[in-house]
Formats: C-alpha cells, structure tokens, sequence
C-alpha cells in the first residue's frame, strides 16, 4: 500500500517554514481488509483550507478591530492600549503565517510543481510539496513566493491602515518583523539553490547552522526596535 507522508517544519510566530513531502510504502498482510480511502478532489480540498484560513483570519481582524475602536473612543485607556497590542500582535502573526504559507502554494502551482493541497488543514499548512517530483526551479519559485507574500501584507497594512495608535504600530510592527526573519531564514537557501546548491541539502544546511534559532531571535528583535521606533514617531 503506497501512502504519502507529510513532515513539516513549524516553528514560532517569527520562523518560516518548509514541508517535504515523501513517498513510502507500507506492506499490509492483508491489503483486502484495509478500509477504502475516499479520495477528495485538490480543488475542494483548496476549497476547504481557504474557508478554513479566511474565517480564522476574519475573526482575528474583528477582534483587532473591535478592541482599536474601543482605544479610540476611551481616548488611551491604559488596558484598551494593552489589549489592543495583545491583538494586534496575535492577528498579525497569524495573517503573516497565512500569507506566507498562501505565497508559498501560489509560487509552487505558478511553476506547476507537484503540490497537492492538504487533506487536513494544520495551522496555516495546507499543502505538500514533494523535494522529488519538483525541480529545484520549482522550488525556487515555492520557496520566493513565500517571502513576497509577507511583504505584500505588509504594503496591505501600510496603505490601508493609519498607523496612529499604539494597536496599530504592533500590527505593522509584528507583519514586518516577520516579513524580515523570513528572509533571514530563506534567504539563504534560495540563495544557495540559485547558485546550483540541491534544495534539500541547502535546507538542512541552513537548519543545521542554527538559522531557525537565530531567525527566532532576530524576528524578536526587530520587532521591538520597530515597535519602539514607530511608537517614538507617532
């Protein structure tokens, strides 16, 4: 019986991630008696992924947004400020996780890379992507597409919101810190890809020196200086 494992790489709110998908299989005694596995279409499982991801986003913009008005109209209440970072930060990693995993799937299937769409949806992953069947130009398009989500949300988030409060300076603070740590991460490997490198060797390359610390690190750090920064500019 041939089945396909996903293994993922997840990390926190600042660290990118990558899922290798890979063929094993699996001999059963008595194959006859396996129950049969219903398979579900790529587009309803896409279908799926989106309602999953968009209500999810949905709900964490009206929570952000309800706690920014109730910061205006209480003119700076101590506790309206607190809550509305709170929010700001927990709707901004996770429109950037989105964005990002979106990005990723919509550079893998622009380069018609073998990318089925997850049965289940985990979090912000909802597809595979399989270091065997694609070419490293596909995944060097999979692998670009991520980072230039994260700083598409980011122009989003300038050009449509004022950033005149201390909510809103956390939400443009924390896409962009995470747009940055992406890139610290990735950057490396499509570098190294581009320059002829194999991609699953440049992947636990960078993994192996310590780029998923560091990207953590670094993700945090930046986020406090430009939170700071545009606080002090407001």
């Amino acid at each position: 019986m041939s089945i396909l494992i996903i293994t993922g790489y997840c990390y926190g709110p600042y660290q990118p991630y990558y899922k290798v998908m890979s063929d094993i299989t699996i001999d059963s005694a008595s194959p006859q008696d396996a129950a049969p596995v219903k398979k579900i279409p790529d587009k309803v499982r896409l279908q799926r992924a989106a309602k999953y991801h968009g209500t999810r986003a949905l709900v964490y913009l009206a929570v952000f947004a309800a706690l920014d008005a109730w910061l205006i109209t209480t003119d700076g209440l101590l506790l309206a400020q607190l809550l509305s970072v709170v929010a700001a930060y927990l709707t901004g990693s996770y429109l950037a996780g989105v964005f990002h995993e979106w990005g990723h799937f919509t550079g893998a299937r622009l380069a018609n890379a073998y990318s089925p769409a997850a049965t289940k949806v985990r979090g912000a992953f909802m597809f595979g992507f399989s270091m065997t069947k694609n070419t490293a130009q596909q995944f060097l398009s999979m692998s670009i597409g991520g980072p230039t989500a994260n700083w598409l949300l980011v122009m989003l988030v300038v050009v449509m919101i004022p950033i005149d409060n201390i909510g809103r300076i956390a939400l443009l603070a924390t896409v962009f810190a995470r747009a940055i740590s992406v890139l610290i991460f990735e950057g490396p490997i499509i570098r190294g890809v581009m320059n002829g490198g194999e991609p699953q060797a440049e992947l636990d390359r960078r993994i192996d020196a310590g780029g998923l610390d560091s990207s953590q690190v670094y993700g945090h750090i930046i986020l406090a200086v430009a939170f700071l920064t545009l606080l002090l500019m407001l």
